[in-house]
């Protein structure tokens, strides 16, 4: 009787042993790939590169945008800008219909109160500058100076503000202007902020 367990247990063995080599030789000969599998994986290599350059769209349209000016913040985040001071929130106001690309905080008066200047544009393109001035816990609203005159000669768009000094400047393109130097290449309009909320334009300058 231990006879034939004993041999039991060798063909036993000896067919686990037979078994594991079949297996570790199937899985180490070489599989043979098709023109058909190839177009497949590359198809499937695609849309996964597809989907992940809109995914990345979609979190760069969430960002929100920021400024600082001492211990004032203003805040875009969902066509809504919000004002802080301290963390503590001050005002908050919709903006409808613009679609916000840039946001400035700075006291451009030396009152010691800032302005918040947001440049965006509407749904027909149209460039939109809204400004609003804090002062003793209320905000006024300021009427950024609109293009006049050989300022809007050839005006094409791609307006950007930014701080130079005591003033605040709007550059933008144009383009076959007849009365200027330079036919095309971006202008710049620097304005004067007083005390009184008048903007007064200083200088113009066209760039190649």
């Amino acid at each position: 009787m231990r006879l034939v367990k004993f041999i039991l247990f060798i063909v036993l063995v000896t067919s686990l042993l037979g078994l594991f080599y079949i297996v570790q030789q199937w899985e180490d000969e070489p599989m043979q790939v098709g023109l058909e599998d190839q177009l497949h994986l590359s198809t499937s290599a695609d849309s996964l590169a597809a989907h992940a350059a809109i995914d990345t769209q979609l979190i760069q349209q969430a960002t929100a945008i920021n400024a600082l000016f001492e211990d004032y913040e203003a805040h875009i985040e969902n066509h809504v800008l919000l004002i802080s001071k301290s963390n503590r929130l001050l005002h908050q106001y919709k903006l409808n219909n613009i679609e916000a690309n840039q946001l400035l905080l700075a006291d451009m008066n030396g009152d010691d109160f800032p302005e918040c200047w947001v440049l965006g544009h509407k749904p027909s393109k149209q460039v939109e500058i809204f400004a609003l001035e804090f002062k003793s816990g209320h905000s006024n609203r300021l009427h950024f100076p609109t293009l006049k005159g050989s300022q809007a000669f050839g005006y094409a768009g791609g307006d950007s503000l930014y701080l130079e000094k005591t003033t605040i400047a709007r550059q933008f393109n144009f383009a076959h202007d007849p009365y200027s130097d330079v036919e095309s290449g971006k202008r710049v309009c620097f304005y004067q902020y007083g005390k009184d909320q008048s903007f007064v334009l200083k200088k113009t300058i066209d760039l190649e």
